[in-house]
């Protein structure tokens, strides 16, 4: 038996407690974390450790033994007898190829194809409003005055900036303007407290490299950024929830999963959280640092809208309010400016960022030079500030035109978020697999949301759907939602709403 893999138990879940382990379980070894031969801990012990009757991880072992991937055997336990890659070509898990595969590259490529997404529209049916895009409106990237910005630079320094550097932290004269940029009244932040990254996903790279290991557990929240839950398992990293609903994040629950010896690290979207565009207030991430300050988990909050608020007053950082110093900030340009640009930064203390640059140098020496220096000089030109103030306009636009559609056309019974910036809200009905039923009626009608199945851990039914305003103005949120509050009304009236989604 490898070291020992132990499960963690969601007892607010629907799945029954046998299902989560066997779940668990199974995405180890379709992860190949468990691989053919090993064997899984003794019934006793993860009884034990789940605090579950042995009776229920019996159950758990037997449901894996009709999946075809463990086998028991008296006196030998039970040992993985499959490597759980069915969905594979026989050249891909038995040939050549891939036999040469790293575990890293198998789970990246198992993660990749089972990656969720919104459906496309049915052959035929014209489009009334697309919820289900993330990726910024291409109308309104700052096209001529990005070129203007690069054209600068390459005529006062294009030599310099085409050849190799030597700033693996990135350019000096960038970071000190993030820093100057970045708001946050509880702690100044310095150049020296920033690492420029190709894009936020090679930061959150970067730090799972810095911080954990394979078979190390990882808090997120439920629902949670999909990609990011593919990066944790593609790293062989467990992976454990703690809900984030419109009453807020579980603080109880999440002081008991902190309390795990194997928790490497939590993962935060505190502001416009994605996917349903809530902020933790104030007095939240007071309770939730004071919890923190009596564990030594290090935590990264992903600050991936920050610059898109609308309204209120910007809240302070997690990592400004961590009395440790274990919390770093990663935040991105994709979405406010425009995602090819691929710059992103990390920002923590330079004992952490110190062996992140260090990883980093290995990945790829540096960010690209000239794009940093471009970047600068957009925003040294005021292009930046002009570009925010046109897109905070708009996405409040937006906001209110979702908020007066749902008031005119959502029955009693449906939730929706109201976010102070960002681009997206979460609609939630009564009960769970509802947003699964509603994405498909609405699908059927020309209206794509993303179902909340997407977001969740272990792709269980959701009682909700998340609605990006990147792809639709006011008009075609008010026919989007008037679309969808048909399909509403439908749902709810009918006897088969009480079924679950499965």
């Amino acid at each position: 038996m490898i070291r020992a893999l132990l499960p963690a138990i969601d007892r607010t879940a629907r799945a029954s407690l046998a299902a989560q382990i066997a779940d668990f379980y199974a995405d180890r070894i379709r992860d190949a974390g468990l691989r053919p031969g090993d064997r899984l801990p003794p019934i006793r012990r993860v009884a034990e450790s789940c605090e579950v009757t042995r009776a229920t991880v019996a159950e758990a072992y037997r449901l894996l033994a009709g999946r075809g991937l463990v086998e028991s055997v008296v006196g030998r336990g039970t040992t993985v007898v499959h490597g759980g890659d069915a969905g594979q070509s026989a050249s891909e898990t038995r040939g050549e190829v891939g036999d040469s595969l790293s575990p890293y590259a198998r789970a990246a490529l198992r993660q990749t194809r089972e990656m969720p997404g919104a459906p496309p529209l049915p052959a035929g049916r014209a489009l009334v409003a697309n919820f289900a895009e993330l990726a910024p409106d291409g109308d309104l990237y700052p096209v001529d005055e990005w070129r203007a910005a690069m054209d600068a630079v390459l005529r006062r320094d294009g030599g310099g900036l085409l050849g190799y550097g030597h700033a693996t932290q990135g350019l000096p004269e960038l970071r000190a303007l993030l820093a100057e940029r970045w708001h946050d009244r509880e702690r100044p932040v310095a150049a020296d407290d920033i690492l420029v990254t190709a894009g936020a996903q090679q930061a959150l790279d970067l730090v799972l490299r810095t911080f954990c290991a394979p078979g190390d557990e990882v808090v997120v929240t439920t629902p949670s950024y999909h990609q990011m839950s593919g990066l944790l398992r593609a790293h062989g990293l467990d992976v454990l929830a703690v809900p984030f609903g419109p009453d807020g994040l579980d603080l109880d629950r999440l002081e008991q999963l902190l309390q795990r010896p194997t928790v490497r690290l939590l993962y935060l979207m505190p502001t416009f959280h994605n996917p349903t565009g809530q902020s933790l207030g104030l007095q939240e991430r007071r309770a939730l640092v004071e919890m923190l300050a009596r564990t030594d988990v290090p935590v990264v909050e992903d600050e991936y809208q920050f610059a898109l608020r609308f309204a209120g007053e910007p809240l302070p950082s997690l990592r400004s309010m961590d009395p440790r110093d274990l919390t770093v900030t990663v935040a991105t340009t994709s979405k406010d400016l425009f995602p090819a640009l691929r710059l992103g930064w990390v920002m923590g203390s330079a004992a952490l960022l110190a062996p992140m640059a260090s990883v980093k140098r290995f990945m790829d020496l540096e960010t690209s030079a000239l794009l940093q220096a471009a970047l600068v000089e957009f925003v040294q030109r005021g292009s930046l500030d002009r570009h925010l103030e046109a897109m905070r306009n708009e996405l409040r636009i937006r906001h209110q035109a979702l908020r007066a559609a749902c008031r005119l056309h959502l029955p009693a019974g449906c939730r929706v978020t109201e976010p102070d910036g960002g681009f997206v809200a979460w609609l939630e009905l009564p009960q769970p697999g509802q947003g699964e039923q509603l994405a498909e009626l609405a699908l059927e009608r020309g209206v794509r949301v993303v179902p909340g199945r997407v977001f969740d851990l272990h792709g269980r039914p959701s009682r909700g759907v998340r609605l990006s305003l990147t792809r639709a103005d006011a008009d075609q949120i008010a026919a989007g939602i008037a679309v969808i509050g048909e399909c509403v009304h439908e749902l709810l009236a009918s006897p088969l709403a009480a079924r679950p989604f499965l």
